[in-house]
């Protein structure tokens, strides 16, 4: 049996174009095991989903060039349904969270983001829906 924060048999695409950002999320999750994949944009992380099947999770940025989060989320759940997308925004309203939502993301966490708080998402996605 795996202990709570060791998310080694995981892979998690990260779709941030920020580089800050993106370094955060890698050392944030360091001691976690995670297998970390990055797409810099939505439309990279579309086309990462499309050829990579070992992807357990996304973590999306809601706001990236060529393609947004928002826009992205939809397309990688036409191609994998089961695979829960975590929409990661700064801009948090009432309406960024009904479109995130609406377009089908799993779930919807605020920056500045915890570490706590990444590693209770990971929990929440994926070592409730498998069992060791």
């Amino acid at each position: 049996m795996m202990n709570a924060t060791d998310f080694s048999a995981y892979t998690l695409l990260i779709a941030e174009d920020n580089e800050y950002n993106f370094n955060y999320f890698k050392i944030s999750l360091k001691k976690s095991g995670i297998n970390i994949i990055r797409a810099s944009n939505g439309q990279e992380a579309v086309q990462i989903v499309e050829s990579d099947p070992s992807i357990d999770i996304v973590f999306m940025d809601g706001m990236m060039p060529l393609m947004s989060g928002y826009d992205a989320t939809p397309l990688i759940h036409q191609l994998r349904p089961e695979l829960p997308v975590l929409l990661i925004t700064a801009f948090v309203s009432p309406a960024s969270m009904h479109d995130a939502v609406s377009r089908g993301c799993n779930d919807y966490l605020a920056k500045p983001i915890s570490p706590d708080t990444i590693l209770s998402a990971l929990t929440k996605w994926l070592k409730s829906s498998r069992i060791d």
